[in-house]
């Protein structure tokens, strides 16, 4: 064939004239051994046409050539170096190129992987959770259910305030509305003291017995005394008292009158005569009968055996009490209750403004304390005291006693605050609570905490003095 020769291992080299296109060599390129081997890279890419090993570039001058017969080796290496064919040095640079391209998408798919797997993990998982929660809310194991019971009724008691229908004051017991009320007969003779008990009471009513001796019966709701005594006697006069608090009526023995009323109805019997040794015991420290004597765990088991479980009722109207009273106006803050014609058996309260509470002290002298099953001794103190007027009734058995009408109503003072208030009692019957109304015939408000009722009459020449 005319215009060509073969110098390179049977590879066709066309030489271009001056008149042919600039297309020549890629042409040639096309009509080349290296195009009909249609190399491809890894993602379908076309390679770029490699250099032949044979040419060697080379720097020459450039040169015409008219006459394609006149062409020699010479001639086709300086065409060749003055084509548009591509530089050797590109190669390289073309590939690396490639190959970060390359990388450069096999980290991209590499990380849309790593993305894919952790997002299809965070559904398995959430998924899961909520098969898990939806199966125990639905089967509701009892371990869940108690807990999710247990945590919600902590929330509500933590909101919620309870309140003794005896005194007014907090309790931790949510059932103290109707806990069991238990009332307690406690002795007064002089040789009964120092008692036990009277100032864990929420309610003390005083009276005298018999013979100008004064009584006691002490009212607990919910927790009882550690240590209380000496426990004595019934008194028709306590038991009537002891009628709307629904409670227990702790005592050894009694006047007949008195023992009658608790075996009627609606009466709460639990006479310590019958189970001396069991729920009450002697102490060795007194002579009898200044020594019978009980504590908390004995009473409550005593009053759950016989089925005494619950106590209901109202209680005084009560209220936070008043401790910005000024001084000046503390008109009642040394208090004198005669009930007895015996000294030994008359009350007096000093009432103290850093506690506003009144301490009792005794008429002829020296203050009246209590003591605990350790022999230390507490003043008796009380948040109010109350001094109620009643008239008496001769007991139809034993006429030369007799005993306090609690029923109708009276006169009575209240002091609290430093304060004294005259007041009206009413009662209609022994099975109604006893109330305390103002000249306004409003229930009047008692201090929260310990109250101390007082009776006495004109028998015996009983009244009540402050200043």
């Amino acid at each position: 064939m005319d215009g060509y020769k073969r110098p390179f291992r049977g590879s066709k080299i066309y030489v271009r004239k001056k008149d042919e296109e600039d297309d020549t060599l890629v042409n040639l390129y096309k009509e080349s051994e290296f195009a009909k081997e249609n190399v491809e890279d890894d993602e379908g890419e076309e390679l770029e046409p490699p250099v032949s090993p044979n040419i060697k570039p080379a720097k020459v001058k450039n040169k015409e050539l008219s006459d394609p017969d006149d062409t020699s080796s010479s001639d086709i290496d300086d065409f060749i170096n003055d084509s548009e064919q591509i530089d050797e040095e590109d190669v390289p640079v073309k590939k690396s190129a490639k190959k970060e391209r390359k990388k450069e998408r096999q980290r991209a798919k590499r990380e849309r992987s790593i993305k894919s797997a952790i997002t299809k993990i965070i559904v398995c998982v959430i998924v899961l959770a909520i098969v898990v929660a939806a199966g125990l809310w639905f089967f509701k194991p009892s371990f869940i259910s108690n807990t999710l019971e247990e945590l919600t009724q902590k929330d509500a008691v933590a909101d919620e305030v309870y309140y003794s229908p005896l005194t007014g004051l907090e309790s931790k017991d949510k059932n103290i509305a109707t806990a069991a009320a238990t009332c307690i007969m406690i002795e007064n003779s002089t040789e009964a003291r120092p008692q036990s008990g009277l100032n864990a009471a929420g309610v003390v009513y005083e009276a005298v017995a018999e013979g100008g001796i004064t009584r006691f019966m002490a009212i607990y709701k919910g927790e009882l005394p550690a240590w209380v005594g000496p426990i004595r006697s019934a008194r028709q006069t306590f038991v009537h008292l002891a009628r709307p608090y629904n409670c227990g009526y702790v005592h050894v023995g009694g006047a007949t009158n008195a023992i009658n009323t608790l075996h009627s109805s609606g009466y709460r019997d639990l006479d310590g005569g019958w189970v001396e040794g069991q729920y009450v015991f002697r102490t060795s420290d007194r002579w009898a009968p200044h020594n019978v004597y009980s504590d908390a765990s004995h009473l409550k088991e005593w009053s759950n055996n016989k089925g005494f479980r619950e106590s209901k009722f109202n209680g005084f109207k009560r209220v936070k009490p008043d401790t910005a009273v000024e001084p000046e106006k503390r008109n009642a803050t040394d208090i004198s209750i005669i009930m007895s014609g015996d000294n030994s058996y008359n009350a007096g309260w000093k009432y103290d403004a850093n506690t506003n509470r009144y301490g009792r002290i005794h008429l002829y002298g020296g203050r009246h304390t209590e003591r605990d099953k350790n022999n230390k001794q507490t003043w008796i103190v009380s948040d109010v005291v109350i001094a109620m007027k009643t008239s008496t009734v001769a007991r139809s058995s034993e006429p030369k006693y007799y005993d306090h009408t609690t029923t109708g109503s009276g006169e009575a003072y209240i002091f609290q605050n430093g304060v004294v208030q005259k007041a009206t009692w009413r009662r209609a019957n022994v099975t109604d609570e006893l109330k305390f109304y103002n000249s306004e015939n409003n229930e009047i408000e008692l201090n929260r905490g310990h109250t101390w009722i007082s009776i006495y009459s004109n028998t015996a020449g009983g009244r009540v003095s402050w200043k």
